[in-house]
């Protein structure tokens, strides 16, 4: 038996992609659901820890109303929140 740990992370998942008004995503609630769909589906799994990372997302996507724009001296950084199980 090996104790190796892993983790995965569930990011909301692009809905809907208008031209004039950009990408419609997830809500955190429905992320949730298929977080708890990953478990159901995995219970031979050992969960460790459920977080919510804040992770820098591609430069070229802006604009885009789940990301957070973090202001850095040499420009900007867009933020996206993800939920991260850890577990062996």
């Amino acid at each position: 038996m090996t104790n190796e740990i892993h983790f995965i992370d569930f990011e909301p998942q692009v809905l809907e992609k208008k031209f004039w008004t950009g990408r419609v995503y997830e809500n955190q609630s429905q992320v949730m659901l298929r977080l708890n769909d990953w478990t159901r589906k995995n219970y031979n799994n050992e969960i460790i820890n459920i977080e919510t990372v804040v992770v820098p997302k591609h430069p070229h996507i802006k604009n885009d109303k789940k990301q957070n724009r973090l202001n850095m001296h040499g420009g900007h950084v867009y933020m996206i929140q993800v939920l991260r199980v850890w577990y062996k």
